[in-house]
């Protein structure tokens, strides 16, 4: 269940997206203004529900009201698979335009219903820092001339900008700090963060969807910027070889692979994988950094053993891209990972083809 509430709150923490029987709605003196969100969760996949209820203009999440609240307690009340406190948070734009619906009171902390988000499978519950979610809403955000704004750019040159910071798991976090937390977030190989100050109005419009991110605080950006030219996707043949060694895991219980690959269509490059061995079977995620962007994807691979060394045989799919890789998919990939049993020389090759 733990796990299932860090996913949640990674899934909306964005105040406004669309929901059911919602209305049109504008609320301004956002900038910095603490709000909090209360998340029911009612059923499992794949006919889950999460509802979505946010105090943003009626109310700055009092702490006292807000520390009162028990979860448990709640879910027991309104008859609820669970119930998930998303907060505090703090909203950096100044102004927005976009969608809610009703109203609901929580032992006296008011919130107006944002969202209902169908959660259809555990995929939905994956969390996973500096990685796109598309978010199904309608919504405008406004920042002034003269504001400052934080943002990451993504390899190939894509920027999102930060719509709100997190109090969850850094509750010292606060609006002076943002300037100085590039130093802090572990940033994947070519990403960086920035602060630029507005020499006119941001105005950032998303009539059909919004594209969001978050960083490992949980302070959550919207894409503002794509680089990839609008056009179709092309098919392309993959074939790549790459070296991998075994680094110092970064989460515990995972096995972390660094590594270079090259070949077709992406040329040369660097790759980060993370997962986890269980019942004969290595499963996560992966990460390629090029020149023109990044990759990421998600992998299942078999293993046997053989004297002092160690095959892993499976597939692998591209699920998400930035810069020119911007909304690549592939069907399954053939993966092969011949390596010896202390992971310092893995030799690699992945066969398939890619639309991006």
């Amino acid at each position: 269940m733990r796990a299932v509430i860090a996913a949640l709150t990674a899934l909306v923490a964005v105040i406004f997206p669309a929901g059911a029987s919602a209305a049109a709605r504008q609320v301004s003196g956002l900038h910095d203004a603490r709000y909090c969100e209360v998340i029911e969760l009612r059923g499992v996949p794949p006919t889950a529900t999460a509802t979505v209820w946010n105090t943003i203009g009626l109310s700055r999440c009092p702490a006292a009201q807000w520390r009162a609240l028990d979860p448990g307690a709640l879910a027991r009340e309104f008859g609820d698979t669970a119930v998930v406190l998303n907060g505090p948070r703090h909203f950096l734009t100044d102004s927005a335009s976009a969608e809610a619906g009703g109203r609901r009171a929580f032992h006296g902390l008011r919130t107006t219903k944002v969202a209902t988000i169908a959660i259809r499978s555990a995929a939905d519950l994956v969390q996973t820092p500096y990685a796109d979610r598309t978010i199904a809403r309608s919504n405008t955000w406004h920042w002034k001339a003269g504001r400052t704004v934080f943002e990451l750019v993504a390899p190939g040159g894509d920027v999102y900008v930060m719509q709100s910071y997190a109090q969850i798991k850094d509750p010292t976090l606060t609006l002076d700090k943002l300037g100085s937390l590039g130093r802090r977030l572990k940033l994947p190989s070519g990403w960086r963060y920035r602060t630029r100050r507005l020499r006119r109005e941001l105005v950032l419009a998303t009539p059909r969807g919004a594209t969001i991110t978050q960083d490992e605080l949980q302070d959550t950006y919207q894409l503002a910027t794509s680089t990839r030219p609008a056009g179709r996707r092309v098919r392309h043949a993959v074939h790549v070889a790459g070296r991998t060694r075994e680094v110092t895991a970064t989460t515990p219980g995972t096995i972390e692979d660094r590594g270079t690959i090259t070949g077709t269509p992406f040329g040369r490059g660097t790759t980060a994988l993370v997962g986890t061995l269980k019942d004969g079977r290595l499963t996560g995620t992966f990460r390629l950094t090029l020149r023109r962007g990044s990759i990421l994807g998600t992998f299942s691979l078999p293993f046997t053993i053989s004297g002092n060394e160690i095959d892993f045989v499976g597939t692998a799919r591209f699920t998400a891209g930035t810069g020119a890789y911007r909304g690549i998919s592939s069907a399954a990939l053939r993966v092969h990972d011949h390596n010896t049993l202390d992971g310092q020389h893995g030799r690699l090759t992945v066969d398939g083809f890619a639309a991006y």
